[in-house]
């Protein structure tokens, strides 16, 4: 099969965005995903936009993938050579900070006692995976650093320890396969002329018999192919490094693993990243996924002379930015779907600067940089040195925008004020989208919200599935599935709005529909209809910044033959006082109130506190959580506006 070949561009769904952002606070919505629209949506004389032509991927060229050509993958013998002079120059504070975490660890593995096959959870194999990973590119590039041949020497054992395995655990859990073959074969690469025959003899045979057979003849627990997502990355990632790695001594088969990895991860890309960067499975998923995109971009064009195109997939280029507006001033993410709370290190960050040369990207990065050691994604440290070897750090600077819209698969709208990332900077970010795309949430309406430095309204994010999986079915993501009787999971604990009690329908889609950027105030509409299944006949939330109130309105419409229910909820780590008519929210000696004005014909919710524990034997404890709102009942065919307000200001004044 030629990867010269066209595949559709299935054009994603977009935002109406606003046409007149306010002087000063421009509207960053990268990619022509607006074009035709204005705040009210596409005029009636609007031309129907000419559909994107099929988008071509280039063939890599498989002639520099000889023997007497190693390494070739990230690194070449002149890359190594220049980072070392680098390193030596002393000039680059953040590769000096990688540098020196790599070889300490590498020298701590030196004494470390031999890997073991080991499945602790039954399960996976990753934690031993991502072991090797790290050990054996560690001891590789510090020894192609310092020509110390006690790393060699370790990185050789722990390579032929790990091909010596039975298995890698394909056919239980193909990620642990992906990851082994991305550190198996960049050491075997890094390292070719300094290895045994035999131990390069052994390499090949595992890579052929662990990776690239159970690849070609389905032996996984999921199609990685079809996937779109993180697996489609990591797994891809990983067979591609491996297959440019032996090339000249299994050549059918190779070109055969990168030609299928390309022609699969083009589809995953569109969904993940068009039209906006915004990654349908949240913050650190995109830790996790994009990184190993980084990586197989990355091996492709330094040892096949093109990444084939797929780098200019629409919005992946500005995926970056996104990850940036991702993060508060409190030190939380908006960690919508499978996330913990934490912001992270974004090693990937450091693949965008060097990639499309957009340095803002790096704005949360370089004072992170000595921190690296321990990131969770630490095992991929020696390509971050690649890359930051050719960033300057002085050009680093916050991104001028104040607004990032993103559409595709996962709607979201994030605002930051100041980008201080301290007590005067309000970060705001609102969630739409649905239920049943990978690690979803059922949020459709959710935010999030810092100020003062602090969060106040929150997401409780991830629990481990380790404690989930072995009592109910997490990943059924179905209407009815037990996936959503885990506390954290459903309506009820995010801070959106449930009708008569129920979950939200996983198939219904909450849409964007404006972007609010005028008047002094950043936010956006969202319409959550869908997720109700009808039972009401519209629901609109409008959420917006404006001064140093947040501001949260709800246009409900009940069905003409039905009364609805309607309990809005806000999950805080603030203390929830109901006092005087409002909610007083306490923390850290910090103060905010929940005021609300009642709907147009006068009906005046009430206000609750609800405990975030749940008596589900399954369910994590969520310790130093709350969850407060209101509740009230909407007579058939009733419509109501609510009006709710986060506020400094207290109300009794």
């Amino acid at each position: 099969m030629k990867i010269k070949m066209l595949i559709s561009f299935v054009v994603m769904s977009a935002f109406l965005f606003g046409s007149c952002a306010e002087e000063g606070y421009p509207l960053f919505h990268p990619g022509d995903s607006d074009k035709g629209q204005t705040e009210e949506g596409p005029g009636d004389d609007t031309p129907e936009p000419e559909p994107d032509p099929p988008f071509t991927l280039t063939e890599p060229d498989y002639t520099a993938l000889t023997a007497d050509n190693h390494p070739r993958v990230i690194f070449s013998d002149d890359d190594f050579l220049r980072l070392k002079e680098t390193v030596a120059a002393g000039s680059n504070k953040a590769l000096s900070s990688i540098h020196t975490g790599i070889i300490s660890l590498a020298s701590s593995y030196l004494d470390d006692p031999d890997l073991e096959y080991d499945i602790p959870d039954g399960k996976r194999l990753l934690s031993v995976s991502r072991n090797a990973q790290q050990r054996i590119l560690f001891c590789a590039y510090a020894y192609r650093m310092t020509s110390d041949i006690r790393y060699l020497e370790q990185a050789e054992h722990d390579l032929t320890t790990v091909c010596s395995f039975k298995d890698w655990n394909a056919r239980n859990h193909f990620l642990d396969v992906g990851e082994m073959a991305a550190g198996v074969a960049l050491g075997y690469d890094w390292l070719y002329d300094e290895l045994s025959a035999e131990t390069k003899t052994l390499v090949r045979k595992a890579l052929n018999d662990f990776a690239f057979v159970p690849a070609e003849e389905g032996t996984w627990n999921l199609d990685f192919y079809k996937a779109t997502n993180n697996w489609n990355q990591v797994c891809n990632g990983g067979l591609v490094c491996a297959a440019l790695a032996v090339y000249e001594d299994n050549e059918d088969v190779a070109r055969s693993m990168i030609e299928k990895a390309l022609e699969s991860n083009l589809p995953a890309m569109q969904a993940m990243y068009s039209p906006d960067g915004n990654y349908p499975e949240g913050y650190s998923y995109w830790n996790y996924g994009t990184l190993y995109e980084a990586l197989m971009l990355t091996a492709l064009e330094t040892a096949a002379g093109t990444d084939t195109g797929l780098s200019n997939v629409p919005g992946f280029a500005d995926t970056g930015k996104y990850m940036v507006f991702m993060e508060g001033p409190s030190g939380s993410c908006f960690n919508y779907s499978d996330c913990a709370p934490g912001s992270l290190p974004c090693l990937a960050q450091w693949y965008f600067a060097w990639k499309f040369k957009d340095m803002s990207v790096l704005y949360l990065e370089q004072d992170r940089v000595d921190g690296y050691r321990s990131a969770s994604e630490a095992r991929l440290l020696p390509l971050i040195a690649f890359y930051a070897a050719d960033v300057v750090p002085a050009s680093i600077s916050a991104p001028t925008e104040h607004i990032f819209s993103g559409a595709g698969v996962t709607p979201v709208v994030l605002v930051h004020d100041t980008w201080t990332m301290g007590t005067d900077d309000r970060f705001l970010g609102i969630k739409a989208g649905q239920g049943n795309t990978s690690h979803a949430h059922l949020d459709a309406g959710s935010f999030v919200y810092d100020a003062d430095g602090v969060r106040w309204a929150a997401d409780l994010g991830l629990q481990s599935y380790s404690t989930l999986e072995p009592y109910i079915n997490l990943w059924d993501m179905n209407d009815n599935s037990e996936r959503w009787t885990a506390f954290r999971y459903n309506n009820l604990n995010h801070n959106t709005i449930t009708i008569n009690g129920e979950y939200h329908r996983v198939a219904g889609a909450g849409t964007v529909e404006k972007i609010i950027d005028e008047d002094g105030r950043r936010g956006a509409v969202v319409d959550i209809t869908a997720p109700f299944g009808g039972a009401v006949e519209s629901a609109e939330r409008t959420i917006y910044i404006e001064g140093d109130n947040l501001v949260i309105t709800d246009h409900i419409v009940a069905n003409a033959d039905e009364p609805a229910s309607v309990r809005w909820t806000m999950v805080t780590p603030a203390v929830p006082a109901i006092e005087y008519g409002s909610i007083t929210l306490s923390q850290g000696g910090k103060y905010m109130f929940l005021t609300k004005e009642p709907s147009a014909g006068g009906r005046n919710p009430s206000w609750q506190i609800w405990s975030t524990q749940s008596d589900n034997s399954w369910d994590a404890s969520n310790d130093g959580y709350y969850e407060c709102g209101y509740t009230v009942t909407l007579e058939a065919g009733e419509e109501a506006e609510i009006t709710v307000t986060l506020t400094p200001e207290d109300p009794l004044g």
